[in-house]
């Protein structure tokens, strides 16, 4: 009987003690229990500053397996060259008149000797230099060119401008102004320029094509082709 009560008093003991420890079980902060009040599961972790640099403005690289198209290569086309000389060659070979081409001097001039011309206007007296602005006379019949007509005769590579008259000539016939020498050499160097037949020459021709200045003869020599 009396270890029944003892067994009985400890049993009340331990259920005393039970319900104390059960009254008296200590709860955590507010805060623990909603952090850890279901099992398994974590707080969120606290967000983190981005420490990422900007956004690069560079193009972005292309995507793999495309193929950038090819920068176009600028197309240069060279100019063509189209130089003076070449057009007044041109203009050299295809002149607009044709005749007979003789030379006189002051050695076979009227009055021999002499540099008189019939129609003194860019010179007063037979001369020149055969240049675009200075041309050296040339004679024709009368009525056939204008005095002042310019003529261009490639063969000897001179302009010639009209300021006498020729007794012995006709149509498109004219008659070079070769210098003021009286000499035999002179009368020589006429005859080796001349040619049988007609010759070509440009009437009222342009400026710029090709010149060798000067009297065809002189100081003795002829000009020679």
């Amino acid at each position: 009987m009396k270890l029944k009560i003892v067994v009985s008093a400890a049993a009340v003991l331990l259920a005393a003690g039970t319900t104390v420890l059960l009254t008296t079980e200590t709860r955590p902060p507010p805060e623990a229990s909603v952090a850890f009040s279901t099992p398994g599961l974590l707080a969120p972790p606290s967000p983190t500053p981005s420490t990422s640099a900007p956004t690069s403005t560079i193009a972005s690289p292309t995507p793999r397996g495309s193929t950038a198209p090819p920068t176009p290569t600028p197309t240069t086309t060279a100019p063509t060259k189209t130089t003076k000389p070449l057009a007044l060659n041109a203009a050299v070979s295809a002149p607009n008149a044709s005749g007979p081409i003789t030379f006189y001097a002051a050695a076979d001039n009227d009055p021999a000797g002499s540099r008189e011309i019939a129609f003194p206007g860019l010179h007063r007296e037979a001369g020149g230099t055969g240049t675009f602005a200075d041309p050296l006379t040339f004679a024709a019949a009368k009525g056939v060119f204008e005095p002042g007509t310019k003529v261009y005769v490639p063969d000897v590579q001179r302009y010639f401008v009209l300021e006498d008259s020729c007794a012995s000539c006709s149509g498109s016939h004219i008659d070079l102004w070769t210098g003021p020498a009286v000499d035999d050499g002179v009368i020589r160097c006429e005859e080796s320029l001349t040619r049988d037949g007609t010759r070509p020459y440009q009437v009222n021709p342009p400026a710029g094509l090709p010149v060798t200045p000067g009297d065809l003869y002189r100081g003795g020599k002829c000009y020679q082709a």
